[in-house]
């Protein structure tokens, strides 16, 4: 069994900053996607007032860039608009917040352990990028397909 303070103490000591990657693509032209790299790490903060374990994630992709093309055929044509290079970049994002029970007399742990890998997955991350617009040349919102991969939660304990 550990105390509240313990259980604080312990949550912002080992799960602070624990990195992740996520493999992604985005469209590059008619049918050809092109693989990017994510880094990203998240931390768990602890309120004791209202019982709540908080998931908050910082995310930095690697460069995106696409040239205007036009891919015309018999049926349909299709026009994608030019990315410059730029990252999906997110900071201090909230994406979980979990009510922890008292006593902590259960394996506190794999709570926190098990709440990340629910709040950090595959269909979470997609969530978010379905959010994310990458920005045209003329600051137009382009929705460039991105389609996540891979997430891997690197556990160091």
């Amino acid at each position: 069994m550990v105390d509240e303070f313990e259980f604080f103490r312990k949550v912002r000591a080992y799960y602070n900053n624990v990195p992740f990657l996520v493999q992604f693509t985005y469209r590059l032209s008619h049918r050809v996607d092109k693989a990017v790299t994510a880094r990203g790490s998240f931390s768990c903060r602890v309120n004791p007032h209202t019982q709540i374990v908080e998931y908050e994630l910082d995310l930095k992709s690697d460069k995106i860039s696409r040239p205007h093309s036009e891919q015309s055929s018999f049926l349909f044509s299709s026009i994608y608009e030019e990315i410059p290079a730029q990252t999906i970049e997110m900071k201090q994002f909230l994406i979980q917040s979990l009510r922890y029970p008292l006593p902590i007399s259960y394996d506190w742990q794999a709570f926190i352990t098990s709440g990340a890998e629910d709040a950090i997955n595959v269909q979470t991350i997609q969530q978010l990028f379905k959010k994310w617009r990458l920005k045209g040349v003329e600051g137009q919102l382009i929705d460039s397909m991105l389609k996540v991969k891979q997430v891997l939660l690197q556990w160091q304990l």
